[in-house]
C-alpha cells in the first residue's frame, strides 16, 4: 500500500493541519481506514487520493469544532507574489524563529505553506489541490511573506533572535 517514507509524509501533512502529535496520528489513522475501505482503482492516484481524504477528514473534524478558520477574500484583487519583498528562500530563519512564526499561522496558512514552500507545489497546483482560486493563494502567500519578514525584523530589532 504505502511505504514508510510515504506514511511519514502523510503524517507530516496531518501534523501541519492540526499542529498536535496525537491529533495528527488520529487524523492519519482515520484517513487510512477510509482509504482501505475504498482504495482508488489506479495506483498512480493513490497519494493524491490519500491527501484528499486527510484534508477532507480534517475539515470535517475541525470545522465542526470551529478550529478551522474560514477567511473571506475578494477574488477580484490581483496581487503579485514578487512585490518587492524578498523570497522565503532568501530569508535565513533559525529554528526558534521558525517555531515562533509557525505558531502565528492558522491551519489554513500552515497548509498553504506546507504545500507551497515544503512540498514545492506551484501556486497554481496549490490552488487546484485546495480548490481555491489561484489569486487567493497568491494573495495569501504574499501576506504570509510580509508577516514572516515583519516577525523576523521585530525579533532582530528587539534582540529576540
Amino acid at each position: 500500500m504505502f511505504d514508510k517514507t510515504e506514511l511519514n509524509k502523510f503524517y507530516r501533512y496531518c501534523f501541519i493541519l492540526v499542529d498536535n502529535e496525537a491529533d495528527a496520528y488520529d487524523l492519519l489513522q482515520t484517513a487510512l481506514e477510509k482509504y482501505l475501505r475504498s482504495p482508488p482503482n489506479q495506483d498512480s492516484a493513490k497519494k493524491y487520493y490519500m491527501r484528499t481524504i486527510i484534508r477532507n477528514q480534517f475539515i470535517d473534524q475541525y470545522r465542526s469544532s470551529q478550529k478551522f478558520a474560514v477567511e473571506i477574500f475578494d477574488e477580484n484583487i490581483v496581487t503579485s507574489i514578487s512585490d518587492g519583498v524578498a523570497s522565503l528562500e532568501e530569508i535565513a530563519i533559525n529554528e526558534d524563529e521558525a517555531h515562533t512564526i509557525w505558531n502565528l499561522l492558522d491551519s489554513s496558512e500552515r497548509e498553504i505553506m506546507y504545500l507551497w514552500a515544503i512540498q514545492g507545489f506551484t501556486t497554481a497546483e496549490v490552488a487546484k489541490y485546495l480548490d481555491i482560486p489561484k489569486g487567493t493563494i497568491v494573495s495569501k502567500v504574499s501576506r504570509l511573506r510580509k508577516r514572516i519578514i515583519s516577525q523576523i525584523s521585530s525579533n532582530i530589532e528587539y534582540g529576540a533572535a
